[in-house]
C-alpha cells in the first residue's frame, strides 16, 4: 500500500513539473533565454531521474555526464529512452552553441526543427494555441514529461 501512494504522489508532482516547465518559460519571449532557461529544467529533471535510480554524487556531473548515466538505465520503453537522449544531446550542443559561438544565430532553424521534432515524436499536453515560440516552449514541457515517464527495469554501474 505504501508503494502505491508513492507512485501516486510521484505521478502529481510529474505533472506539477511538466506545467512549471511550461509556465516559467511562457512567460520569456528570447529565444536564447528559453533555450538557457529550459536547459537548466531539463537538467534539474535529469537529476530527478537519476537520483530516483539511485544513482550518487551527481552534483558535479555535467548535462553530458548525466546523459551519459541515463543511458545505462534500463527501461521498459528503450526506443523512446533513445529518441529523449538523443533530443537532450541536441539540446544541449544548441546550448553550447549559443553559450560559446558568438556568431551562433538561434533562429536559424534549429532549434525549431528541434522542437517540431519532439512534438511529432512524443505525447503530452498542450497548454496553449502554437505559435513559432510556443512550440518551443510545449517541446521543452513534451520532454520533460516523458522523461518523468521512464518506467526503469535495473540500474547498473
Amino acid at each position: 500500500m505504501e508503494s502505491i501512494k508513492i507512485k501516486k504522489s510521484e505521478e502529481g508532482i510529474d505533472q506539477l513539473l511538466e506545467w512549471a516547465v511550461f509556465v516559467n518559460l511562457d512567460g520569456k519571449i528570447d529565444l536564447e533565454l528559453i533555450l538557457l532557461k529550459g536547459h537548466l529544467f531539463l537538467e534539474t529533471i535529469l537529476g530527478t531521474i537519476l537520483k530516483r535510480n539511485n544513482v550518487s554524487n551527481i552534483a558535479n556531473y555535467s548535462f553530458h555526464r548525466k546523459i551519459t548515466a541515463l543511458e545505462i538505465i534500463k527501461v521498459e520503453d528503450e526506443l523512446r529512452k533513445k529518441f529523449i537522449i538523443s533530443s537532450l544531446k541536441e539540446i544541449n550542443r544548441l546550448r553550447n552553441k549559443v553559450a560559446h559561438e558568438f556568431t551562433f544565430d538561434i533562429a536559424n532553424g534549429e532549434f525549431e526543427a528541434w522542437a517540431l521534432n519532439i512534438l511529432d515524436n512524443l505525447k503530452g499536453r498542450k497548454f496553449s494555441k502554437y505559435t513559432f515560440r510556443t512550440k518551443i516552449i510545449h517541446s521543452f514541457s513534451l520532454l520533460t514529461k516523458n522523461m518523468l515517464e521512464m518506467k526503469s527495469i535495473t540500474f547498473s554501474i
